[in-house]
């Protein structure tokens, strides 16, 4: 049975994704004067090799490691809702991490503050 609401939007999006890239291996295929790949085999060689999303696990392993780090720095406590409602470390704490501040940036010339706060 296929999902429902947004999850089912997904999948189908997915599905046509998908069939938009064997189009396109076709295109390549017929212009290059190679044999088709059948569905089943165009899924085995999508699925194997270099075909995974590397940077998404990458990017995921570092910012697990600085939510980490930053609860390490805060002292291993979760600051209350009335000072961060997005249940994390205190504003200080992450000021010491090198969160975006626009008068350390421009008064102290820290410019590292301006790429840090995407990690």
């Amino acid at each position: 049975e296929r999902p429902w609401g947004i999850l089912g939007l997904y999948d189908h999006l997915a599905g046509i994704r998908i069939d938009v890239e064997w189009a396109e291996d076709a295109a390549w295929r017929r212009t290059h004067k190679e044999p088709y790949l059948s569905w089943s085999d165009f899924q085995q060689t999508r699925d194997r090799g270099w075909n995974r999303p590397f940077f998404t696990y990458i990017l995921l392993a570092v910012c697990t490691a600085m939510l980490i780090a930053s609860f390490g720095v805060n002292g291993w406590k979760v600051e209350p809702l009335s000072v961060n409602p997005m249940i994390g470390p205190s504003a200080e704490t992450l000021i010491k991490m090198g969160a975006k501040q626009t008068s350390l940036i421009v008064n102290q010339g820290e410019w590292y503050r301006l790429f840090s706060p995407m990690i």
